[in-house]
Parts: structure tokens; C-alpha cells; sequence
């Protein structure tokens, strides 16, 4: 039961008056560890308890629990500094007084591996680390290769179609509970939210958001574990059932390394008018499904999540480039961003007017038709004659008006051909251009965090690790924004402790 969980000037307090007991040198920590001081001062993780008093059991029996503010911020203080391991993490906090106080422990009270453990199963919904059965068949790797920067196509081709339709005939919001749904709100309620208070995320009435997919190679192996005595018999090729350390996981494409992973996709949402790049929402999934499967999927649970948000413009690559996806933006109100995929790209038209890759109609003789306004309202565009506009001769008029002709477009009649902003626009290269944020943002978790550094083997280990990491990188936004103002808004107890 969860009782006197204290304020976050209780939590600095605590931190001072250990410092000042455990270290008489100040030079040694101002030198050192000021940077994880003013990290840890700036999360205030106190609604953590309230959040999670669920999770604990209101009999007054028993065993005291931690402090779940303490629990959260030291797993965050584990990958701020880089570890991978709780045992080893364990072991730096009973070795590095200065480390356990920014937890929130005293140095002569570190919880153990257990505890940390146990902090993971409140933290995470399911019954078991693990969202399938552990014993199945071993998974055979596809044979069927994709091209360098070509993500494979899903093995039914109408999936998404199937999908959207699904989407739409929900559009109530029709959500499932999911296992990582407390680390969501944990993620949304003590993070997400404040970084849009502070502008850190665009304006939230009318939010334009990021989306992309990249592979998270599991600890497991795909070969697995035998169950059965067919190998004591000479029968090496048995179709056997197997133990599988990770079951979740499964085989993927990874297109930037033109070879097959095992492990998980991870697809991650971050704000595209975010000057740090940070997350909204990630969202894991077996390794085989496709980007636009994900995205369909994900967009579904993201308007659950954030139902006080305007969502109104949707940024993506070429590999999400699909009928359905401009057709479920479209019915939402929002502005679709997406890159013509070139395997997708072949000769359209419109009204029989042969259309051009850029959504331009292309006159008889082959000449692209001039631009000649937009209707605002219904984003119906009006296109006229080359030759007229020009003041030249056309060898093959079709228009006996000195006007000539003129053709209209709309983002009703195909919203793939004529998106709201014109194709290769300088408007459009400018929004397009900002699709590189979300990569940046999974590069911040592969790369600065070391997210698949770790050898997980289940679900809740990877959903944990991502949703910590993405706490990070909203309090390292913090931290960088109060860089700009000189620190102004360090609590004045920090402050004067370091004597800034």
C-alpha cells in the first residue's frame, strides 16, 4: 500500500542533505556529476504514485513497497547513464552513493534485481512477459529478398485496404486494451503533455505528426530450444515444437543492411514541428508486418490516446505510400505528406486526362497543364491551357476558346494523385523536409540510448526500454531549453547547492 509518497521539493531536499552527508568535497560533484544533478532536478515524477496506485495492493499488511517515483527515476537515471543491465545497474548503485541518492534511495538502502523486476510487472498489464506462447514450431527465414532501401511488400496485398475499412467503420474509436497501455500513460501523463505545455510539440489544435518503422534485433535466438528426443534418433530436421526464449519475436526485412533480422519493428510517431525531434508514441510489433499495416494500426490507437488533439497533417515515406492510407487521412480531415513509391508510380489518369507523377494534368501534345488557383474550401484546383497562358501556337488545339481549355482536380477524386498540397511544390519539399525528424528521433534511441545493445528476450523488457528511453529524450529537451535562459527555472535548492 502506498502511503506519504513525498512532494518533488521533499525529493531534492533528500537529495542535498545526502549529498552533504555522503560527500565533503564539492568541487568532486560539481565537476563531475553536475549534469545528472540538473537532469534529475528538472523530472518531477511525483503523479507516479497516484498513476500506479493500482498496481500496488491496498492492504496495509505487509511489506512496505518502494517508492515508485524513486523506481521510475531510477530506471531513467540507468539509461541516462547508459546501462543495459539491471544487475549491473544494481551494482553501480551500491558502488556510487551519488547515483543511488539521485534515484531517491539511500546509499544503505538500494533495492535489489528483485525489486527492480517486480517494479517491471506493475509496470507492464500482461499476466506474463511474454503476449504468445513460448512453445511453437521454429520459424523459417523468407527466401524472397527486397532491394537496398526497399522495404518488402506484405504478403496479402489488399491487407491495408482490409484494414482502413475496418478503421473506418470504428471511427467511434473502438480501442483494446493493450499490455503496454500503464507505460503510455505514464509516457503521455508525466511527459508527453508537458513538453506540449511548453510548446516543445507544435501546437497541439492542429499537430502535425511523424511516422516510420525501424528494426529492433531481439537477444533471443530463432533457432530455439528442443523439446523432443527426435535428435537422439538421428532425425535433425523435425518439425517439432521448440521453446523460443523470445516467442514474440519473429523475422523482418531490414532494408538499410539488405538482410533479415530477428527481433521486432519498431514504430515510432514524434512530432515533425518539434525542434528536439521527441516522441509521442511508440508502439512495437512483430518484425514481419509491413510500415503501412503498422501505421494503420497505430494511427487507430494514437486518436485513443490523444482524443483532445487535432490531428492535421501526417507526414510519412514512400513505403506507406497506399490508396487506403490517403482515403483514411482524407476522412479524418487531415493533410497527407507521403512520397510517390516508384514501384507503385505507373501511368494514371483522370477524367480521361493522362496525370503526371507530380499530379499535373498533361495536355495532348504532352505539355503539362498550368496551375491556375485553389479553391481553399474543397481543395479543387483549376488548371488552364499552356499554350494560352504562354501566348504561343499549339500545333494540336482541343479548345476553340482564346481562354483554351481548362481541367479541375480535386483531393476527393483521388487523394493520392492530388493531395492537399501540391506535389512538388515549394510548400511541399518544405513539409516533406521535415520527415527526417522522426528518423532522428529513432536514431536518439538506437544510437545515443543504445536501445538494442541490451540482449532482451520478451515484450515487456523491449516495450520498457523504449518507453524509458523516450522519457529521456522529452527531459533532455527540458534540459536544453533551460540551457537557453541561463538555467533560470532550476530550483532555486539545486541552484544554491551548486551555486550557479
Amino acid at each position: 500500500m502506498l502511503k506519504n509518497i513525498r512532494s518533488h521539493e521533499s525529493y531534492l531536499s533528500f537529495v542535498i542533505e545526502q549529498l552533504d552527508e555522503n560527500y565533503k568535497d564539492k568541487t568532486f560533484l560539481k565537476t563531475f556529476y553536475s549534469e545528472p544533478i540538473i537532469w534529475c532536478s528538472f523530472i518531477d515524477l511525483s503523479d507516479t504514485a497516484e498513476l500506479l496506485k493500482h498496481r500496488y495492493s491496498s492492504n496495509p499488511r505487509g511489506r512496505k513497497p518502494r517508492n515508485p517515483c524513486d523506481m521510475l527515476r531510477s530506471l531513467m537515471l540507468m539509461h541516462y547513464q547508459h546501462v543495459t543491465s539491471v544487475d549491473q545497474w544494481v551494482f553501480i548503485l551500491k558502488t556510487t552513493p551519488i547515483l543511488a541518492i539521485l534515484s531517491g534511495f539511500s546509499p544503505d538502502h538500494v533495492p535489489g534485481v528483485g525489486t527492480f523486476y517486480d517494479f517491471f510487472n506493475r509496470l507492464w498489464l500482461a499476466s506474463t512477459p511474454h503476449l504468445s506462447n513460448r512453445k511453437q514450431r521454429k520459424l523459417k527465414k523468407p527466401r524472397k529478398k527486397g532491394k537496398k532501401n526497399q522495404k518488402q511488400e506484405p504478403t496479402n496485398p489488399r491487407i491495408v485496404e482490409k484494414l482502413v475499412k475496418r478503421a473506418l467503420k470504428r471511427k467511434a474509436i473502438h480501442y483494446t486494451p493493450k499490455a503496454h497501455d500503464q507505460l503510455q500513460i505514464l509516457f503521455q501523463s508525466l511527459f508527453v503533455q508537458k513538453s506540449a505545455e511548453a510548446g516543445l510539440l507544435g501546437h497541439t489544435t492542429s499537430i502535425s505528426i511523424l511516422g516510420d518503422g525501424s528494426p529492433v534485433v531481439t537477444g533471443g535466438r530463432a533457432y530455439g530450444t528442443f523439446l523432443c528426443e527426435c535428435r537422439k534418433q538421428g532425425n535433425w530436421k523435425c518439425q517439432c515444437n521448440r521453446q523460443f526464449s523470445d516467442s514474440d519475436a519473429d523475422y523482418g526485412w531490414d532494408s538499410a543492411r539488405e538482410k533479415y533480422y530477428y527481433g521486432r519493428s519498431l514504430f515510432m510517431v514524434s512530432a515533425s514541428d518539434s525542434p528536439y525531434d521527441l516522441p509521442i508514441y511508440p508502439r512495437l510489433y512483430r518484425a514481419s508486418k509491413h510500415d503501412a499495416v503498422l501505421f494503420v494500426s497505430t494511427f487507430h490507437e494514437l486518436q485513443h490516446w490523444y482524443a483532445d488533439w487535432t490531428f492535421a497533417e501526417v507526414i510519412l515515406d514512400s513505403a506507406l505510400d497506399a490508396l487506403p492510407i490517403y482515403e483514411m487521412l482524407e476522412q479524418y480531415n487531415i493533410s497527407a505528406i507521403i512520397d510517390l513509391n516508384p514501384r507503385r508510380s505507373k501511368h494514371f489518369q483522370h477524367k480521361q486526362m493522362d496525370i503526371s507523377l507530380k499530379g499535373v494534368p498533361v495536355c495532348p501534345i504532352g505539355r503539362e497543364m498550368i496551375h491556375w488557383g485553389l479553391n481553399q474550401k474543397t481543395y479543387r484546383r483549376k488548371w488552364r491551357c499552356p499554350a494560352a497562358v504562354g501566348k504561343w501556337t499549339c500545333p494540336n488545339p482541343c479548345s476553340d476558346s482564346k481562354y483554351g481549355r481548362t481541367f479541375y482536380t480535386a483531393t476527393k477524386d483521388n487523394p493520392r494523385l492530388f493531395p492537399r498540397i501540391k506535389r512538388n511544390s515549394k510548400e511541399w519539399r518544405k513539409r516533406y523536409a521535415l520527415r527526417t525528424g522522426v528518423e532522428r528521433c529513432i536514431k536518439r534511441q538506437k544510437v545515443d540510448y543504445r536501445l538494442e545493445n541490451s540482449r532482451g528476450r520478451s515484450s515487456r523488457h523491449w516495450n520498457i526500454r523504449t518507453y524509458i528511453i523516450g522519457m529521456c529524450q522529452h527531459a533532455d529537451a527540458w534540459i536544453k531549453e533551460a540551457k537557453k535562459n541561463n538555467f533560470s527555472a532550476l530550483n532555486p535548492i539545486i541552484q544554491s547547492f551548486l551555486s550557479l
